[in-house]
């Protein structure tokens, strides 16, 4: 893989990224001096981070080239990594699906991974994440395709099935080296000594699991979980929804299943035993819904502060000391410049010798593992096996994402019934029928027509959707 290369990021007016990418390429030595391509289907927003990228180039002499495209199709040919992190209308949407969803007892605290969330997301993106996948193919073949679009598992598990392309899914969740230092500090431990400490992490994408962890060569394990342990006794509520008594969660987890969550925030959405409906209730509050009009605000000041510094009235140079690389771009400049750095991606449970990291999960189960890197891309290293009932969790995802996808692929709304009645968040098939029907009519003009057609799926498509196709 050679150094400064062309990257083209589709959804450049993605302000969780985007400033990160504009930053690497001014700053990362394998980067400095590429091309970052950045193309979005909103002129105005393409139009002020293509100048932003321009602007604090020309304050530091940046060698880096910044080019802007409506069409990604223009933008592709040549192009050696190519990052999908659109989303359209994020807030609108989740607040509309996590609204219709409680009225019936399904309470989602972050609302674009699992659930009718999850789901929904999948149904307004998947049309244009295989059209690109398909340019990708077709104009520049030995590109790396980055999945960055929630949910990530899901896509990846779709581009799994579809691209025979290069590519790995992304969550940024889990980047290292943070995420080791802030176990260390947990420990009191010095977070500088991160390389020394060994985690073995495995789990569908936001119910990843700790299995395993070795500090020099010492198991600490137990030491993590005891201060976990030790934060719940005075844990309380932080108000913010994916925030909420998650020490406590992240404890209880762990004395339940041999393993501790390492997303809680995400994690606990994944469960049944937070949502409030049981007889004996826990000891926390049911999950508050995720926090759709704080996420509106902070994505309008974003805004707000990339016109400060195209207008003057902030200081260029606060760009340059503010802002940071990212874990898309962290991952890329290791693969430019091989500096041995390892990171926590998304793809199928296989590694390079042909072993499986989690060898009691199959060999197509998409997982968020630690990968080694180079100019090939991500090679798993070993995790062990899952606990038994983790395990069963981890299946029971994994079958619920598949039947997403195939609904998907052969837009079959009865596939979506099943899948949606199989997640854990979701009691009765009444409920799944009515949340997809309540769904469908608020968000019509995102989504595609079969998703309001109720009929039975056919015995070739009932059969199909059991077999898994060809893996590339």
């Amino acid at each position: 893989m050679k150094k400064n290369p062309t990257l083209t990021l589709i959804g450049a007016g993605s302000l969780f990224f985007a400033r990160q990418a504009i930053w690497a390429m001014h700053h990362l030595p394998g980067l400095r001096g590429g091309t970052l391509r950045l193309v979005d289907t909103d002129p105005a927003n393409l139009d002020r981070m293509h100048r932003l990228a321009e602007k604090t180039g020309k304050s530091i002499d940046s060698p880096s080239r910044f080019e802007a495209y409506e069409n990604y199709r223009d933008a592709l040919p040549g192009s050696d990594f190519v990052v999908l992190s659109f989303s359209k209308d994020n807030a609108k949407y989740r607040e509309i699906d996590c609204r219709i969803s409680a009225k019936y007892g399904i309470r989602m605290c972050s609302g674009d991974t699992i659930g009718p969330g999850g789901m929904f997301r999948t149904l307004r993106e998947y049309r244009p994440v295989l059209e690109i996948s398909e340019a990708v193919q077709e104009l520049c073949p030995d590109a790396w395709l980055i999945n960055y679009v929630n949910p990530s598992a899901i896509f990846g598990i779709m581009l799994m099935r579809t691209y025979p392309g290069k590519y790995f899914a992304l969550c940024d969740a889990q980047h290292l080296p943070y995420r080791s230092q802030s176990y260390l500090r947990l420990i009191g431990e010095d977070p500088e000594r991160h390389e020394e400490l060994d985690l073995r992490v495995a789990g569908v994408n936001h119910f990843t699991f700790l299995l395993e962890a070795t500090f020099a060569g010492e198991d600490v394990y137990a030491r993590l979980h005891e201060a976990f342990r030790s934060n719940s006794r005075k844990d309380k509520d932080q108000g913010y929804s994916k925030g909420r008594f998650n020490d406590t969660i992240t404890s209880q987890l762990g004395d339940v299943f041999g393993a501790l969550p390492t997303v809680t925030g995400h994690t606990k959405e994944y469960l049944p035993y937070y949502q409030g409906r049981s007889a004996i209730q826990e000891s926390v509050p049911p999950l508050s819904i995720f926090d759709c009009d704080e996420r509106a605000q902070t994505t309008a000041d974003m805004w707000t502060e990339v016109e400060s510094y195209l207008d003057g009235s902030k200081d260029i140079d606060e760009f340059h000391s503010k802002y940071k690389s990212d874990h898309a771009t962290d991952i890329i400049h290791t693969m430019c410049v091989e500096d041995g750095r390892q990171y926590f991606v998304n793809v199928p449970n296989r590694s390079d010798d042909g072993s499986r990291p989690v060898p009691n999960l199959p060999e197509d189960a998409f997982l968020e593992m630690r990968c080694r890197f180079d100019g090939n891309g991500p090679d798993p290293l070993p995790v062990g096996p899952m606990p038994l009932g983790l395990r069963g969790l981890q299946m029971g995802i994994l079958d619920c994402h598949e039947l997403t996808v195939q609904a998907c692929l052969q837009k079959d709304r009865q596939l979506l019934v099943r899948a949606l009645a199989m997640d854990p968040l979701v009691n009765s098939i009444a409920t799944a029928e009515v949340v997809i029907d309540e769904l469908y009519e608020a968000e019509k003009s995102a989504l595609e027509p079969w998703i309001g057609e109720k009929r039975s799926a056919t015995t070739d498509e009932k059969k199909s959707a059991g077999v898994s196709p060809k893996l590339f």
